[in-house]
């Protein structure tokens, strides 16, 4: 028994959602949580900046998490030969001086960037993600918070071990990343790291294309760039075999899929909020009784 269950504390809802980079996770998870919060819930919203940028706590895990993105993406452009990702991979070491010297998110488009350091930066990745989770994810669930985050764990990592494949660096062979892919598979499909409510995003490659060129442009392993193919049709290869990938792994873990590719910003949250708010209810009731 946790010290929350001793004090009659109910534990709160864990809610994730799952799209392609550009289909507006972050702006629903946001309008989620002001819904949650006028409704009487005790909502949480989560990011890994969220995290990076709580400077003051010096405790586990917040210093190993924010030195664990500085190796993220130190090993993500290690053996890369441009200019700009030597800087990344021999920048500074500690995270203050890293974000001072803004070096992250780092180059969209490096040469000759190797299969060892982005395999690793995956595992990376998804090592920091399970320490979130486990340390401050669960922290909030055992204080009765309804927690909301903007991606799952599977995400990333699946992004960037898709991209390693592609480069032919020979460094790390073929077997050894599919055996990376299964692991990734399967840590995500257990109990452990599986939301109360999972939600994935539908939306076609192209409109992700579309509102990341008007935004902000495309960024580091939102496309192929790091094999060295550009453009509209590398980004549309990668995010449309990311998108085939998050549904049928979504499928797989019985999570809601919501096809919103054609709806609004309005229209994305009411249909994500008519999923949540009554699964939050539900399972708030099944704790009391």
């Amino acid at each position: 028994m946790t010290d929350a269950d001793a004090a009659g504390t109910r534990r709160g809802v864990y809610v994730a959602l799952l799209g392609l980079d550009g289909s507006g996770k972050t702006t629903v998870a946001h309008g989620l949580t002001e819904r949650l919060a006028a409704q009487g819930h005790k909502p949480e919203f989560m990011r890994w900046q969220g995290v990076l940028d709580q400077g003051d706590r010096l405790d586990f895990p917040y210093i190993s998490v924010r030195q664990l993105l500085v190796e993220i993406w130190r090993t993500r452009y290690g053996g890369a030969t441009d200019a700009q990702s030597v800087r990344v991979q021999h920048g500074p070491t500690s995270y203050a001086d890293f974000k001072r010297a803004q070096l992250d998110p780092g180059p969209v488009y490096p040469a000759d960037a190797r299969r060892s350091g982005m395999v690793a930066s995956a595992m990376l990745e998804f090592t920091t993600e399970m320490l979130i989770h486990t340390e401050i994810v669960n922290e909030h669930l055992s204080n009765g918070r309804t927690v909301v985050r903007d991606g799952f764990p599977y995400r990333n990592a699946m992004k960037v071990l898709r991209v390693a494949n592609e480069i032919h660096s020979g460094d790390v062979p073929d077997d050894f990343i599919a055996k990376a892919i299964d692991f990734i598979v399967e840590a995500c499909s257990g109990q452990f790291l599986q939301p109360d409510i999972g939600v994935f995003m539908k939306v076609a490659a192209e409109e992700c294309y579309r509102r990341i060129v008007a935004r902000t442009g495309v960024g580091p392993f939102e496309d192929m760039g790091f094999t060295g193919r550009t453009g509209r049709s590398s980004f549309i290869e990668l995010q449309g075999a990311m998108l085939e990938d998050y549904e049928r792994m979504a499928t797989s873990w019985g999570w809601h899929i919501l096809d919103i590719s054609e709806a609004s910003p309005a229209e994305a949250l009411d249909a994500v909020t008519d999923i949540v708010l009554p699964g939050v209810a539900e399972l708030q009731c099944a704790t009391d009784r």
